[in-house]
């Protein structure tokens, strides 16, 4: 399935996720993007790396955060989990406070030169808290994948 410039599948979507740290979620997504290939060994190095430099919490309504990197990736995609219960992230804004994430949205972009567009996408989403409490309330990952495309479809003009 590919919609946004992205590519994706239900393989790559996580529900009610259950971790304790920002580190252990990026793990579990960049894991399982690596065993669908969209990815070379290095990338969860590599993200993991820029999210400590640039931290990417959104205290959003609905708190999300959004790792992303080039570094490692083969096949430009995203993957999702919704959390059960929040995670700290390190807010994108420098704040002191950590952004209690419920919904993390995870990229590999090919070209670096795409990355402000695809994030520009997602970004009606991620201002839309109706959207977002949505997304939490859904528990199986092919209905949620498809609710997705239809969101992130409908913001492409």
């Amino acid at each position: 399935m590919n919609f946004s410039g992205l590519s994706t599948c239900p393989s790559l979507v996580l529900v009610d996720c259950e971790a304790e740290t920002d580190e252990e979620v990026i793990t579990l997504l960049s894991d399982l993007a690596r065993s669908r290939n969209y990815v070379s060994e290095i990338f969860k190095e590599k993200i993991l790396e820029r999210e400590r430099e640039f931290p990417t919490g959104l205290p959003t309504e609905v708190p999300v955060a959004i790792p992303h990197v080039h570094d490692g990736c083969l096949e430009s995609f995203f993957s999702v989990a919704t959390l059960k219960k929040p995670v700290a992230f390190q807010s994108m804004d420098g704040a002191e406070d950590p952004v209690m994430t419920r919904i993390v949205f995870l990229f590999g972009i090919t070209d670096p030169s795409h990355q402000t567009e695809v994030l520009k996408r997602f970004c009606s989403v991620f201002q839309n808290a109706a959207l977002l409490r949505g997304y939490l309330e859904i528990k199986d990952r092919m209905q949620l994948l498809e609710r997705l495309k239809e969101d992130l479809c409908g913001t492409i003009r």
